[in-house]
């Protein structure tokens, strides 16, 4: 009886392990076997504004653009390489270290040497090309005003609280701004913005650019024609600029003057700036004669993107509170 009473148990406990053992197996089988439908997505369809569906990373490492360094940069993205006529500035300093060169026109073989996994355009003539790199997105350069842009940066990037957050700091930041230079100007004084270039050009500029911090940002108020051109085009969509001719002047300055001399040609012998300021229509200017000229460098005032719209408030503030 002894015999039989141990040799059962264990013959059930032998058993026992066998069955597990197999079901082990088979479960271990199993899962090698099923899809893997849990794996997280790395990419995703984007449709950019031009209508394009590109199958683009939903987390993208190396990033490259032709054209929107400066609203990466505001987002807290340093792009892996941008144009020669993107980089050739000094607003952005060291934020722009270490984003590689691809040239002016860019080279191709920059870009592949770069192998980026997202190129972000502002040409839709360079999609051809570029999207045999890495899948490439556009933004054409005149789609909506810089805000506009660095929001649609931001959706390629999945960095909408980041633009929202900046955005919210600059609006903040031109509130300041207004409140600190309302006691110096009326709501009625005028502010005319020039830039003249070359030889031959002069400009009355809207709100891009220049304008976008004078009449957008600060809400200063513009000459009767650029309002007239605001009932129109409230938002500035159309109305950049106009070319008028140095006689036009007296027409279009208000109490105050902006002007900015964009290159030295225009500030040489012959050149358009020194035509002015040697003309005898410029000495009698009431802004002249009453001292409210401010002259601006084309760095960062002509680039119209988020940073350097940023950097030209501050100048702004500081320049019109003295």
């Amino acid at each position: 009886m002894r015999g039989k009473t141990i040799f059962y148990p264990l013959f059930i406990v032998l058993l026992l392990s066998a069955i597990l053992a197999g079901c082990g197996e088979k479960v271990a089988n199993t899962s090698d076997t099923q899809p893997k439908d849990n794996q997280e997505e790395t990419t995703r369809i984007y449709k950019d504004v031009t209508g394009r569906e590109v199958e683009i990373p939903i987390n993208p490492k190396h990033v490259l653009t032709t054209q929107y360094l400066d609203a990466m940069l505001a987002l807290g993205v340093k792009p892996i390489g941008a144009p020669t006529h993107v980089l050739d500035n000094d607003y952005l300093g060291e934020l722009q270290e270490g984003v590689e060169d691809i040239g002016s026109p860019f080279s191709i073989e920059k870009v592949l040497e770069s192998a980026p996994d997202l190129i972000i355009s502002a040409d839709p003539e360079e999609v051809e090309q570029l999207s045999k790199i890495a899948p490439t997105v556009v933004i054409p350069w005149q789609y909506g005003d810089v805000y506009t842009q660095l929001n649609e940066v931001a959706r390629i990037l999945g960095k909408e609280k980041e633009a929202d957050a900046w955005l919210a700091n600059l609006n903040t930041k031109a509130a300041e701004g207004r409140e600190k230079i309302a006691r110096d100007f009326g709501e009625d004084e005028v502010f005319s913005i020039f830039m003249t270039y070359g030889k031959d050009n002069l400009r009355l500029y809207g709100a891009r650019n220049i304008g976008h911090v004078f009449y957008r940002l600060l809400e200063l108020t513009p000459p009767p024609i650029i309002q007239e051109k605001l009932v129109k085009d409230p938002n500035f969509a159309e109305f950049v600029y106009d070319d008028i001719s140095m006689e036009k002047l007296p027409d279009y300055a208000g109490d105050h003057i902006i002007m900015l001399a964009y290159d030295q040609e225009t500030k040489d012998e012959g050149g358009m700036f020194y035509q002015i300021e040697n003309s005898a229509l410029w000495k009698n200017l009431a802004a002249v004669q009453n001292n409210k000229v401010n002259y601006i460098d084309d760095d960062p005032w002509f680039t119209y993107a988020p940073i350097a719209i940023e950097k030209s408030l501050d100048e702004a503030i500081e320049l019109l509170s003295k």
